[in-house]
């Protein structure tokens, strides 16, 4: 069964080239997670929604949203046929161009867009639609194209979606998100057994009131639901790529409260388990 990357995810950038492009569909949703590098999703067809800083963004065809470095978010792709591009941009690159990086970050996505920020949005979707037809093609100067509209994507970002860096020191964010990296990996490591707000506290020497209140406020959520939303997203991957029952694949990854199982799968997938299946039983983008 294709593996899937929760919490903070570790990804592996060419140190040369700096940039990550890869295609994206249902099977690709994920729990609040971050990774240290830029993303930038681009939807093809279908719909996605993103959950970050407390807000919901719905994006159709055609619409981008830009994850900054470390940023908290969720991503959860529509059924039954939601498909599009989501590239990573490290951090040493935009270094290499931008010294000044770290003391400012990027916001871009549409439904915060001002009138004078619009066309240079319509530019990035124009240099990303190119970005597509690129990675589909594989001519022999991808990389260098590639490598262009990349550059020319970042100058427009940090030139017209360039926000001052939040007023909290760099070490005290690199500190919450070690704290949240290990917090997260131990839950992908024990979600399926039962977990208690007491031992996730004692795993990072914090008292139990003060772990809720610093989960709550770095990830917009509660510590029990988010242990629930991961094994959601196991049972869910289980359910594309298994045959055994809804009982079974629910049991098999710590969920055992059935009510309230069926009623954070709808909320999360807009479906129930069995329609799930029957939507994606033949689905091209599986």
């Amino acid at each position: 069964m294709p593996g899937q990357e929760n919490n903070y995810e570790k990804l592996n950038l060419q140190p040369d080239i700096g940039f990550d492009i890869r295609f994206v569909t249902m099977k690709h949703n994920s729990p609040f997670h971050w990774h240290r590098e830029l993303e930038i999703l681009y939807i093809l067809n279908g719909h996605a929604t993103v959950n970050m800083d407390g807000e919901r963004y719905e994006l159709k065809p055609l619409d981008a949203i830009v994850m900054d470095c470390a940023k908290i978010h969720e991503v959860l792709y529509a059924l039954p046929q939601t498909m599009g591009i989501c590239i990573h941009v490290s951090r040493q690159l935009m270094r290499r161009y931008l010294p000044d990086v770290e003391a400012s970050g990027i916001s871009c996505a549409e439904k915060r867009l001002t009138e004078e920020q619009r066309p240079f949005y319509t530019e990035i979707c124009g240099y990303l639609k190119e970005l597509t037809v690129l990675y589909v093609d594989q001519k022999q100067t991808y990389q260098l194209r590639s490598t262009a509209l990349i550059l020319n994507i970042l100058a427009c970002l940090t030139e017209h979606f360039g926000v001052l860096a939040a007023n909290a020191s760099p070490v005290a964010k690199a500190g919450n998100m070690e704290r949240l990296e290990r917090i997260c990996d131990y839950v992908e490591h024990h979600y399926a057994e039962e977990i208690t707000l007491q031992e996730a506290a004692d795993e990072l020497g914090l008292n139990k009131e003060y772990f809720c209140r610093f989960f709550r406020q770095n990830t917009g959520t509660s510590f029990i639901r988010y242990v629930n939303q991961v094994r959601i997203d196991h049972i869910y991957q289980d359910l594309l790529y298994t045959d055994g029952s809804i009982q079974e694949i629910m049991e098999r990854h710590g969920f055992f409260n059935q009510k309230l199982f069926y009623r954070m799968f709808k909320e999360r997938y807009e479906c129930t388990p069995r329609e799930l299946k029957r939507m994606t039983k033949n689905s091209p983008f599986l």
